[in-house]
């Protein structure tokens, strides 16, 4: 089996909490390439039919699939400052906690994004359209 040289998280851009973890992993040194792919949008759909919408998951260019916990500890793996914190998750001594911890953060990730006011990517989205459009607007009425 040939190694792993890049990964494609597919991710929920309706989640702050998952948008900013996008952007977190963004800026840390990865050991691999990271591709995001918005969790069903239409190239998510043709891409990886397999793949609900809404699921946490990241996909080799191996082919390999890991989803929710996995996904996530696959995530640190890829990124050069947390690939021994990502190794340390899946000890027996440390796996149930960490899917303890995932699973609690995944049920309530609506919830802290709310409390934390970490905006979702197409909050973003939807918010720079209507400035745009007011804008757009008031330029129109200026030209006139």
């Amino acid at each position: 089996m040939r190694p792993i040289s890049a990964l494609t998280v597919v991710y929920d851009p309706e989640c702050g909490l998952c948008s900013r973890a996008r952007q977190w992993m963004l800026q840390q040194v990865r050991l691999v390439a990271l591709n995001f792919v918005p969790s069903g949008s239409p190239d998510a759909r043709r891409r990886f039919p397999r793949i609900p919408a809404g699921a946490l998951a990241v996909v080799a260019d191996t082919g390999e699939i890991w989803f929710d916990n996995h996904a996530w500890i696959v995530c640190l793996w890829a990124l050069r400052d947390f690939r021994d914190l990502a190794f340390r998750l899946t000890t027996p001594g440390l796996s149930r906690l960490a899917v303890e911890a995932f699973e609690l953060v995944s049920r309530n990730r609506r919830a802290l994004s709310r409390m934390l006011r970490l905006r979702s990517d197409r909050e973003l989205e939807q918010q720079l359209r209507k400035v745009l459009a007011t804008h757009c607007q008031t330029e129109e009425r200026w030209l006139e």
